[in-house]
């Protein structure tokens, strides 16, 4: 009985902005005042329908944070819906309200990130760090897949123009840059980048400044991105919780995962290679290119983070450790105690 009334209670939920957008569509669809009510429209669809969907759900156990997607899906409806010529204020909202937004947003993000990170310090906890942090924060803001690609924006900001100081390894972590070749790897891309750049340069001397400005901006964000990941690097370690009983698994900004030592069936030092079907994936998107050197054998099949937030599956993981002999040794030592 209370599963039918939750269900029909979402029902009225989600049907009563569903249905006020497709009124909207309808009546701009089969309407010949579409011009004359163009503001209504754009005002029912941007603010109207998203303080309805938020007093529908204002006492239900449904995150605030999905009145962004209702707004969002709003403002592309009133994109496809109205006339080019009544798009004036629509652009005007992308061109001038967005950005400022964006900015707010952004700027509130780097403040709640920084009072967290000091709250981190102060409890000396060395799991989490700036891109966890960050990850924390914006979830709490907007819905977590926005959140995660929100974060790995501002981290490739922060690494890539900000972060310059290096970072010394506390207790229990460990480096995987130093001998492996993803920084080789790595510096290539950069080098292609680099190279890519310069022919832009050439060909806006040649008077080609069509689509040239494009192509500048995404190869300067590009190189930023590559930066980013290059020093994440090395400021982004390994570590071995043993609070908490588990191993951090990281790789720079493109990898996170969490393995408790409960978890692990078997972890043993090894360079042996293995085709594509094998269970054995490697943890660095990478893949073989950055190399390996232990692989992690778990007793079930686990999720665990890429780029963006998408999630990847894996009952062995293949990683490069510099010192993969202490590292194996001592997760086996506590695998042993616990």
């Amino acid at each position: 009985m209370i599963g039918k009334i939750n269900f029909r209670s979402n029902i009225v939920v989600f049907g009563i902005p569903l249905l006020m957008f497709l009124s909207l569509i309808a009546i701009t669809k089969s309407s010949n005042l579409v011009s004359e009510i163009s503001l209504f429209v754009l005002i029912d669809l941007l603010i109207i329908i998203p303080f309805v969907y938020f007093l529908l759900i204002r006492h239900k156990e449904i995150s605030n944070k999905t009145i962004i997607v209702v707004a969002l899906l709003g403002f592309f409806i009133a994109g496809f819906i109205l006339p080019k010529e009544n798009l004036r204020i629509l652009n005007s909202i992308k061109i001038y309200v967005l950005p400022f937004i964006e900015v707010l947003v952004l700027f509130f993000v780097l403040i709640k990130s920084r009072r967290a990170l000091k709250k981190v310090k102060e409890s000396k906890n060395n799991s989490l760090d700036f891109y966890e942090t960050v990850q924390i924060v914006c979830a709490k803001i907007v819905p977590q897949s926005i959140g995660n690609i929100l974060a790995a924006e501002i981290s490739v900001i922060y690494y890539s123009i900000f972060n310059w100081r290096k970072r010394k390894l506390n207790e229990n972590e460990f480096s995987y840059h130093k001998e492996s070749t993803a920084n080789s790897v790595i510096l290539g891309f950069l080098l292609v980048i680099i190279v890519e750049m310069f022919v832009t340069h050439s060909m806006m001397k040649m008077g080609n400044n069509k689509g040239t400005f494009v192509l500048t901006a995404l190869s300067i964000y590009t190189f930023l991105q590559i930066l980013a990941l290059l020093k994440s690097l090395s400021r982004r370690p390994i570590f071995i919780d043993l609070k908490k009983e588990q191993v951090v698994l990281k790789f720079g900004i493109l990898a996170n995962a969490t393995i408790p030592f409960k978890t692990i069936k078997e972890i043993e030092v090894s360079t042996k290679e293995f085709s594509e079907k094998s269970p054995i994936k490697y943890f660095s998107p990478l893949g073989n290119s950055a190399g390996h050197n232990v692989i992690i054998h778990l007793n079930k099949e686990i999720k665990f983070e890429s780029f963006y937030g998408f999630k990847k599956k894996a009952t062995s993981l293949a990683i490069f450790i510099d010192a993969k002999n202490e590292f194996v040794n001592l997760i086996k030592k506590e695998m042993i105690n616990h």
